[in-house]
C-alpha cells in the first residue's frame, strides 16, 4: 500500500508536487483539500488516486503525510483552524514561513520539514531543497528530483533567493533568442543553439572549484568578442542590477512576517 498524503492547498506549486509524487509513486493515495476546486477536480479526473474531500480537517484526518501548500497570508486563518494529529508528518511549501512559525500554528507532530520545490518537480528534475532533510523524508520524496539537504533554514533561505532568479535567467535565454530571430536566424534553430550552448556552460561550470567558478569568466581573449559583451554589460551596470536583484529579494526574505 502506498503513502497516504493529503495536500492543503491546490495551487501551482501544489499541483507540481502532486503530479510529481504520483510519477514516483504511483500508489499512493492523494486527498486534496476543496480549495482551488477546479485545479483539484481536475486532478481527481485525472488520477483514481486522487480525492478531493469536503474540508481541509477531513483532508488531514484520512492522511498520514501532509502537504501544506496554502499562501502565506492565509496561513494563520487555515491552519489555525485545523486540528493536526502528533502523528502526522508534515510538509510546509509555504513561501516566507519558518519552521518555528508552522510549529507555533499546527502545534507537535512527528515531523516537521520545510521544502523549495520548483514547477519542474512535475518531471522529477531539478533540486529541491529541504530542510531537514531526515531519512523518513528521503525514504518518501526521493522520486521528485534530487533532494538537496540544506544545512540549515537561514541557508534554506539563501536557496530560496537563488530560486526568485528563474524568471530573470529565462528573460536571458528568451532575449538571446529572440535577438538571434531579429537577425536572421530561425527562432527554432536559435533555440536549439542557445540551450545546446548554455548546457555546455554549466557542464563546464560542473567541473569547476566555487573558487574557480567565481572567477572563470575573466578567461576571454583581450579584445575578443567576449570582452565585448562584458565590457558593454559592466559599463551598462548589468552584472551590478543582478546583486541588486538578489539584495532587494534577501531584504523581502527577511522581512517576511515581521
Amino acid at each position: 500500500m502506498g503513502m497516504r498524503i493529503g495536500v492543503i492547498g491546490v495551487g501551482i506549486i501544489g499541483e507540481a508536487f502532486i503530479r510529481g509524487v504520483l510519477a514516483a509513486q504511483p500508489t499512493a493515495r492523494v486527498f486534496l483539500s476543496p480549495r482551488n476546486a477546479e485545479r483539484a477536480a481536475a486532478l481527481a479526473a485525472e488520477f483514481a488516486n486522487v480525492e478531493v474531500l469536503a474540508s481541509n480537517q477531513a483532508v488531514l484526518d484520512a492522511s498520514e503525510w501532509v502537504v501544506l501548500s496554502v499562501l502565506a497570508p492565509s496561513a494563520p486563518e487555515i491552519l489555525g483552524a485545523l486540528r493536526f494529529r502528533e502523528d502526522h508528518r508534515v510538509i510546509t511549501l509555504i513561501g516566507g514561513y519558518h519552521l518555528d512559525e508552522v510549529r507555533a500554528l499546527i502545534g507537535p507532530t512527528a515531523t516537521l520539514a520545510r521544502m523549495v520545490p520548483l514547477p519542474y518537480i512535475v518531471h522529477q528534475v531539478g533540486p529541491l531543497a529541504t530542510y531537514p532533510l531526515t531519512a523518513e523524508v528521503e525514504a518518501e520524496f526521493a522520486g521528485l528530483g534530487e533532494l538537496f539537504p540544506a544545512p540549515d533554514e537561514p541557508c534554506l533561505d539563501v536557496i530560496v533567493a537563488i530560486t526568485a532568479m528563474m524568471s530573470a535567467l529565462f528573460a536571458t535565454l528568451g532575449g538571446l533568442v529572440s535577438w538571434a530571430d531579429a537577425h536572421g536566424l530561425s527562432p527554432e534553430l536559435a533555440q536549439r543553439f542557445t540551450l545546446e550552448f548554455v548546457g555546455a556552460l554549466l557542464y563546464k561550470a560542473g567541473t569547476l572549484r566555487p573558487d574557480e567558478l567565481v572567477e572563470h569568466w575573466r578567461e576571454m581573449t583581450p579584445g575578443g568578442l567576449n570582452h565585448e559583451s562584458m565590457t558593454a554589460l559592466q559599463q551598462a551596470g548589468a552584472f551590478a542590477a543582478w546583486s541588486a536583484a538578489m539584495d532587494r529579494v534577501w531584504a523581502r526574505i527577511n522581512s517576511a512576517g515581521k
